[in-house]
Order: structure tokens, then sequence, then C-alpha cells
């Protein structure tokens, strides 16, 4: 009997995580980015897939329904919201994170952007190769003892927090699954996302996506920020309304905008968006660096090799209702 195969959704794993795939006795197969159900369905039933990778790709319930071979989903991540996590509890298919091997990559990028905001990085470099010194007339903004907001507190939250601390920042957070007794030391608690809102210089998205939070920084949420306010996401795309979003741009209702996700991806390149010099943005990227493919893509194969051979799952890591089978 071969080793079982997992089918990576997206490109390669790293070469550290592929050779211990290797050891595991687990067979790799890749496919392109983004297949429809039906490509994905082909993909793995070629390959007799028993367990799936995910880095760029949906799972929905069709395709869990026609591969009867699966035993196990691996996200190349923590994001989980394209993965029909009812549909795999019901074919009793695990669905597993990466958790917290990117949160420091993210959290670096959430920074980069924010700063890439306040000094208008990306405009100024624009400009500089076209010609322009706007030496005389650029002013930028401080980050120092402005006040942050951050919605959800996870372990990017956290990572992002410790980086700016050497800014002397007031900070808040919203999230209603952690006690005030939990929040980092300096870190206050706030009861609303409105209040939050109204509080801050810099608003940060960190949490998942849900159906309830779909669309929650939209026209209303917009106009509570402070003017001039800036608004960084490298959490999920749908979080903002962007439509609302490129309104309250144009008004000048916010100040900003760094964004890493969006509602669609691949976006485009007529974006509404791309037509403010104060929004900055990234494909998607916050957890690619080298270290955290590394250390994602061991995750990913340690916990499938694990469930495959034994049943063993992190209890950390298994964001689904599907019982493990030993």
């Amino acid at each position: 009997m071969g080793s079982p195969t997992a089918l990576i959704v997206g490109g390669k794993i790293s070469p550290a995580a592929t050779a211990i795939a290797q050891e595991r006795g687990l067979a790799l197969v890749s496919c392109d980015p983004y297949p429809s159900a039906e490509e994905l369905i082909a993909h793995a039933t070629a390959c007799d897939a028993k367990a799936l990778i995910i880095r760029m790709g949906k799972v929905p319930a069709e395709a869990l329904r026609d591969l009867p071979g699966l035993r196990i989903i691996a996200k190349h991540g923590v994001g989980v919201d394209g993965i029909d996590l009812d549909a795999a509890a019901a074919h009793d298919i695990p669905v597993v994170v990466a958790g917290g091997a990117n949160a420091q990559s993210v959290a670096e990028q959430a920074l980069a952007l924010l700063l890439s905001v306040a000094r208008s990085t990306a405009y100024l470099d624009r400009r500089l190769r076209s010609g322009h010194w706007d030496k005389a007339t650029y002013a930028g903004t401080e980050l120092t003892g402005k006040s942050i907001g951050l919605i959800g507190l996870g372990a990017i939250g956290r990572a992002f927090l410790a980086l700016l601390v050497p800014f002397g920042m007031t900070v808040r957070v919203y999230d209603p699954y952690i006690s005030a007794d939990l929040l980092p030391s300096g870190a206050e608690a706030v009861d609303s996302v409105d209040a939050l809102l109204e509080a801050s210089d810099i608003v940060s998205l960190h949490c998942p996506l849900t159906s309830e939070n779909r669309g929650l920084i939209g026209a209303a949420a917009l106009k509570r920020m402070k003017s001039g306010a800036i608004l960084i996401n490298t959490a999920r795309g749908e979080l903002i309304d962007e439509a609302a979003l490129v309104d309250a741009l144009k008004d000048g209702t916010i100040g900003g905008a760094g964004l890493d996700t969006f509602s669609k991806e691949p976006t485009s390149a007529d974006h509404p968006l791309w037509a403010f010099d104060n929004v900055v943005g990234s494909p998607h990227v916050g957890a690619n660096t080298l270290e955290a493919r590394v250390r994602v893509g061991i995750s990913c194969v340690e916990q499938i090799a694990d469930y495959l051979e034994s049943g063993r799952l992190n209890p950390r890591n298994h964001v689904n209702a599907a019982m493990a089978r030993v």
C-alpha cells in the first residue's frame, strides 16, 4: 500500500515542510490557486488525496460531498472562512489550522501598512520616481502618542501590540471572547465596536470572518471614526464594506487605509480603491515570509501525519466539530 497523499491547493509548501512530509510517509501533490469546485474534485480524485492543504482556494460543500476518501483538511494559515466547516463536520472531516505559526509575520505586515499610510510611503515613492521632490510641502503623521483600537485579540493581535510598545500608544481592544483581566498590560477593554471606533486614531482588524461580522466596517461604522483616522486590515476583506470605504475616502471621512485583504481576491487593477493616494495595498501577503512559510508548512504536515497515523488532533488547532477517528 502506497503513501497517503495530501493535495496542496495553491502551490508548493516550504522545502523544510516537504522534507518532513517525506520523513512521515506523506506524498505531496500540488495544483494551481483558486480552483473551482469541479477542478478541486478532479485534482483530489486524480491523486486519491486523503488530505488537503489549503493555501489559496476554497473548499465548498459539493467538493466534500464528492470526495469520499478525504480524511482531513489543513489550512496553510488560520483563516478558514473559505472552507465549509459544517459540511466537513457532517462528513467527519476535521479542519485544522496552523495556530500561531504566522502571527509574527502578519503582525509585522500590519505595522508596515500602518507606517506606510501614516508617512505616505507608497505615494512619495511614486512621486519621487516621476521626478517630484516634495520635501517642502509634505507632512506625515507620527504614531507616537496616538490611540489605537484593535478589533480582535488573538495571536496576531497580541504580536501586533508587542510591536507597538515603543510608540507609547493608548491601546483599546474590543474582543467579546476575552475577559479584561487577560488583556496585555496597559490595554483597555471596550464593550462595543462603536466605542472603539469613536476613540481611536487608528483601527486595526484582527478578528476571523463570521456570518455575524461580515461588513462590520460599513458606512455607519466609518462615520463613527475620527476625522483623519487610519484603518488597517490584515484579517479578511469581507469585514469591510469596500463601497462604503471608497465613499469615506472620497469625502475625507477617514484619513487613509492599509489593506492586505479584499472582498474579492485576486483584486482587480481597476478597483476604485486604487484611485486614492492615502490607500496602501498588498496582495494578501501578510503571512508570506520565509520564516512563516516554514512554520506553517511544518504545522500542516505534522498535523496531517499525526491524524492519518493515529487519529490525533491538537484541540487548539481543530476548528470544526468533526470527531477524531482513532
